[in-house]
């Protein structure tokens, strides 16, 4: 079939389907509603309406030597009224912001305070004429600041973890910062000799636990930063073996004691990062126990004087050994 001979198939169908008795009715009903959507948003343009809106926040002119402590908002809540055709521009995110000059407010003894009525005032310059502000909020600021340097205390971490019973917690808790800086007034500084992180619980744990944790808030303080990660180190346990040598402990002068076998194979668990690590396990024989016998037994106690905290459940393949004593 040629190309001729398709456009001509389309354009008989496009025929058909323009004159239908269901075409028409589709036009009519799509004009019906556009001309409804263009009267109700005359309407709409045209009424007067309430809007609220969220103005961003700016404080400018703070000097370097000072910091904010508490007080500051990032944004100011308005409702606003006017005639739709005013309002619609803030349908696209085009809220004015609301900037303040931190010295025409401040009042050189660490608080700095927009009284309602200047907020008010503030707000209306950022609207049209024929704005009504409804409400504000805050309605008023009232700021905290400090122009001392900061004081560096250390952190405390406030938490109750356990490992698994397959697990162990492998090395200390590791902190994003050991400590922070504060900010406030000198009596404040002068009381504050470290802070604490809120509390953190955790139990079973099968692996590295790491946890974003804020710091305990200060009324009348700036605490930077205000929160911490901490680390807790979770490793599982492996089951290992290893050949310990057998020490003689407690032989006087002249007498050697010979243990069959000389060495003896310890079991136990160990952290899997430590794995291939040689554990320093200590077991001996004691010849206090092989001198109160008065030989009635061949068979001498081996026992487990030292293990290092790595290691977990450490037992014996054998619990006694034979013996012979040498007299020089």
């Amino acid at each position: 079939m040629t190309i001729k001979s398709h456009l001509e198939k389309i354009r008989r169908t496009w025929a058909a389907w323009r004159h239908s008795k269901r075409t028409n009715t589709i036009l009519l009903y799509v004009i019906c509603l556009i001309i409804s959507s263009l009267f109700w948003l005359f309407l709409t343009l045209n009424s007067e309406t309430q809007k609220d809106l969220t103005l961003p926040f700016n404080l400018t002119a703070v000097p370097d030597s000072t910091t904010i402590i508490s007080g500051l908002p990032q944004s100011i809540k308005v409702s606003v009224r006017d005639k739709g055709s005013s309002l619609i521009r803030y349908d696209f995110g085009n809220e004015p912001t609301m900037t303040v000059d931190f010295l025409e407010y401040f009042d050189g003894s660490g608080s700095f305070k927009i009284s309602s009525i200047d907020m008010l005032a503030r707000v209306r310059k950022l609207f049209n004429n024929n704005t009504t502000v409804a409400a504000i909020s805050p309605d008023s600021l009232s700021v905290k600041y400090t122009s001392l340097p900061g004081k560096k205390v250390p952190i405390k971490v406030d938490m109750n973890v356990a490992a698994d019973f397959r697990c162990v917690i492998n090395g200390a808790t590791i902190l994003s910062t050991d400590s922070v800086i504060i900010y406030s007034d000198q009596n404040t500084l002068s009381a504050i000799t470290s802070v604490s992180t809120k509390r953190i619980t955790a139990t079973g744990l099968t692996d590295t636990l790491a946890q974003q944790i804020e710091i305990n808030p200060i009324p009348g303080a700036k605490i930077v930063p205000n929160e911490i990660t901490v680390k807790v180190p979770v490793e599982p346990l492996i089951n290992k073996k290893q050949n310990v040598t057998i020490d003689i402990v407690n032989a006087p002068m002249g007498v050697n004691v010979i243990t069959f076998p000389s060495v003896v194979e310890a079991s136990f668990l160990v952290p899997q990062s430590i794995y291939r690590k040689a554990m320093n396990i200590k077991v001996a024989v004691n010849y206090n126990d092989i001198a109160y016998s008065k030989g009635a037994s061949n068979l001498v106690a081996v026992k487990i004087v030292n293990t290092p905290t790595e290691c977990r459940n450490v037992s014996l393949a054998v619990d006694s050994v034979e013996y012979i004593v040498e007299k020089h």
